[in-house]
């Protein structure tokens, strides 16, 4: 029981510090790295030896690991796994705020399918990666971004406004799930900062600066255990 609840822990604490699935491989990659496996480069020719381990990232989103065995003889056959490192959530539109009476909400589209109703009143951030120009190389290169911090809600209803609530109501993402980020001044401008804003400032760079984005809602709320054994787990991605 206890090796099952120090894996689990561990499983949850990966979760954590995985809110996009960018930061789920740059993760994965660093495990790999501990456990001795060369990271490899698709635009460079591979060198493989026998006995060794390699894995080779694409697009900051997926990762492909293998390890060699030990001779050529034993070359019987071979064993394989696959998993996803994304998850169902909300990517924000180009365009991220609009207006709406006196708030400002994101614009934010679905992403994979999911339970719409778990992602009501919860705190919500935002996290994934912005492009920019290096300005030394003139490269375009990615920054993984987590804004760390409680921003964003789904509000639900109070329940006289809509009387029917508990007999199952369908919610429209494009209208009932635009997260609440701000309120607006007398004069229509934004109270506080733009979520490019700051993204901009996690990154250490300038909002100008981005020239692009894939940037997704997570929630903020952190797996645990449950029950008098702590033998019950619970996760915002298991739940979505």
């Amino acid at each position: 029981m206890k090796d099952a609840i120090k894996c689990s822990g561990e499983l949850l604490k990966f979760i954590e510090n995985s809110p996009s699935c960018f930061h789920a491989i740059r993760n994965v990659a660093s495990l790999y790295e501990k456990n001795g496996f060369q990271r490899l480069e698709e635009r460079e020719n591979w060198y493989l030896e026998w006995g060794k381990s390699y894995y080779v990232v694409r697009n900051d989103s997926a990762l492909i690991a293998f390890r060699l065995p030990e001779q050529k003889e034993k070359t019987a056959g071979f064993h394989m796994a696959a998993a996803h490192c994304d998850s169902p959530t909300f990517k924000i539109k180009e365009n991220p705020e609009r207006k709406s009476e006196q708030y400002l909400v994101l614009n934010v589209e679905k992403y994979g399918g999911m339970i719409h109703s778990t992602w009501l009143d919860r705190p919500l951030s935002v996290a994934g990666r912005i492009v920019v120009q290096d300005k030394k190389t003139g490269q375009f290169v990615s920054k993984l971004v987590d804004l760390d911090q409680d921003l964003l809600v789904i509000p639900s209803v109070a329940i006289h406004m809509n009387r029917e609530v508990n007999k199952g109501t369908e919610l429209n993402p494009q209208t009932d799930l635009q997260p609440l980020f701000a309120l607006q001044d007398e004069e229509g401008k934004k109270s506080g900062q733009s979520i490019l804003g700051i993204a901009a400032k996690v990154a250490g760079v300038k909002q100008d600066e981005i020239l692009g984005h894939d940037l997704f809602l997570y929630v903020r709320e952190k797996g645990r255990f449950l029950g008098p054994k702590k033998e019950l787990m619970i996760c915002s991605v298991f739940m979505l």
